[in-house]
């Protein structure tokens, strides 16, 4: 039989608690739920800016399907599909950069709680944690490069 436990759980485990005085503690637990609600903020306005751009290269097909072909009209939205594309994936990186400094402040705050929290805290992975952020956000820029460059064919297409 496999013995599934852990080596950690074997081992005795004894509590530090938080050498921080009570007002500096919740100072701190706020800190940490303001830092936690940004990161999901800036997550929330990631994909709903990749879903706002897919709507607007929608709205732009639906615009050149209804004009004459080679139209001035048709070249200019062309081109502001490049430019949103561009400005889309500019602001996804800049909510990274937000998240990575939430993530890095809270990290900082864990340092003071009990050594109990620690514990369980570091159970996550933080290398699967950034492999799962960097990889959904290399999925949200292909979405909106793949949305750009279908919507430049059906322009040429029409």
């Amino acid at each position: 039989m496999v013995d599934d436990t852990d080596d950690d759980d074997r081992v005795p485990f004894e509590n530090e608690p938080s050498k921080l005085d009570s007002l500096t503690h919740e100072e701190l637990r706020l800190m940490h739920r303001e830092a936690s609600q940004a990161i999901l903020f800036a997550k929330s306005m990631q994909w709903c800016s990749v879903g706002a751009v897919l709507l607007a290269f929608g709205a732009c097909i639906a615009v050149d399907a209804s004009l004459r072909p080679n139209s001035l009209i048709e070249r200019l939205l062309s081109g502001l599909t490049i430019v949103l594309a561009c400005g889309i994936i500019f602001m996804l990186l800049m909510y990274q950069f937000w998240q990575f400094n939430e993530i890095t402040r809270i990290r900082k705050i864990e340092e003071h709680f009990s050594s109990l929290y620690r514990h369980i805290n570091n159970f996550k992975s933080s290398r699967e944690g950034n492999a799962h952020r960097y990889t959904m956000l290399i999925f949200m820029i292909a979405l909106i490069i793949i949305g750009g460059v279908v919507t430049n064919i059906i322009f040429s297409a029409l």
